[in-house]
């Protein structure tokens, strides 16, 4: 039988696995019957990537009509001229997410983006900021993000790093602020890191991912933030730290679910019961990386939940692979764009240079048809 003997829809189930832009063109050009199934084909496009490795609805720099996310990189500006780049954006009536690393402002062309990744040094210019529910965006400090953040009173999800010495966060509240992800770096481990009270301006703020390189926190030990369940925290600093101060830190967050705490190398077997009973909603404490703790930890957390009737998986060095197989809800794979608004599966696992762009909330990944 020859290829063009199959049925139409056999063909297009073989189309789905193309999604390089010169494929797609090549077999446009084949003969009318192609031309037409590779039309068809791309209209499911949804993301419009440099580099997808992904399925049928993401495809490399195609002109369609209707796209969902594009990332506008370097790659593809060195291709297509500016003006070209501003008018297909500005097509994309329903564009809802844009990835744009080249810090061109590219966001001030779309009308209704809900989903906007970039490097800001400077405000962020949007024609309407309050549809914007996720941010993924580099600022100099927490203080810096006060002309922007009392623009976005949607956000649902913050991705940003903090690279200057930080002070007292003094903006709006985020309401509607569900998931956290800052890395503080700062040239001096002694600065002073005011993450979390930040956080305490996010009252409903379920997940958090921190990475820092200072033990000097500041927060308020008196206010407690009841709606936090996942926590990570990434530790990048060697300097001796004050137990007591963040002992206090955890009672804060009387709930939490699941705490990973990477690279503490501080971190010892005596402070790992502590924890435990400091956080009685625990199930998941993962502290792989913490060079300080021990197989006696882990009896410890063991001996400890027989005695109070608790459940909580516990893993250090020495189980460090058993996570994976024991959660294999959670993804380890490094993806730009995530299905599913839902931290734990697409961020808990990873570091904080791997988390995604963008996690798609469900309803936008309605079944195509035809």
């Amino acid at each position: 039988m020859l290829i063009n003997e199959l049925p139409d829809d056999c063909l297009l189930s073989i189309f789905d696995y193309l999604n390089n832009l010169d494929d797609l063109i090549n077999c446009y050009k084949v003969c009318i019957k192609w031309s037409h199934l590779i039309a068809e084909r791309t209209r499911k496009v949804k993301y419009f990537m440099e580099d997808p490795k992904y399925s049928f609805d993401y495809v490399h720099y195609l002109g369609v009509d209707s796209i969902d996310i594009a990332e506008v990189s370097h790659g593809f500006q060195g291709k297509v001229q500016f003006g070209d780049i501003v008018t297909f954006v500005s097509n994309q009536k329903s564009l809802k997410g844009l990835i744009d690393p080249s810090g061109v402002s590219i966001e001030k062309y779309c009308d209704n983006l809900e989903m906007l990744s970039g490097n800001h040094s400077e405000p962020i210019i949007l024609r309407n900021r309050s549809s914007i529910k996720q941010l993924h965006s580099g600022m100099n400090s927490i203080d810096t993000l006060k002309p922007d953040l009392s623009n976005f009173p949607n956000l649902e999800r913050l991705h940003t790093h903090i690279k200057a010495p930080d002070k007292h966060y003094d903006g709006p509240a985020l309401e509607k602020l569900k998931i956290l992800e800052l890395a503080f770096f700062c040239p001096f481990s002694t600065s002073i890191c005011y993450v979390f009270q930040f956080i305490d301006l996010c009252p409903n703020l379920q997940s958090a991912h921190i990475f820092m390189n200072s033990h000097r926190l500041f927060f308020d030990e008196k206010l407690k933030q009841e709606c936090l369940q996942d926590l990570v925290l990434h530790f990048f600093c060697q300097e001796p730290f004050n137990w007591d101060n963040l002992k206090r830190l955890f009672m804060k967050y009387p709930n939490l679910k699941h705490l990973a705490l990477r690279k503490h190398w501080h971190i010892t077997d005596g402070h790992i019961e502590q924890l435990v009973h400091i956080l009685p909603n625990l199930l998941l404490f993962d502290v792989r990386g913490c060079r300080g703790v021990t197989q006696r930890a882990a009896d410890s957390v063991q001996n400890y939940c027989k005695r109070y009737g608790r459940s909580v998986e516990f893993y250090f060095d020495g189980n460090r692979h058993e996570i994976e197989s024991e959660w294999p809800q959670l993804s380890i794979k490094h993806e730009e764009i995530s299905r599913g608004f839902d931290f734990m599966k697409h961020c808990f696992l990873k570091d904080f240079h791997q988390l995604p762009h963008f996690l798609i909330p469900i309803d936008y990944l309605k079944p195509y048809t035809y």
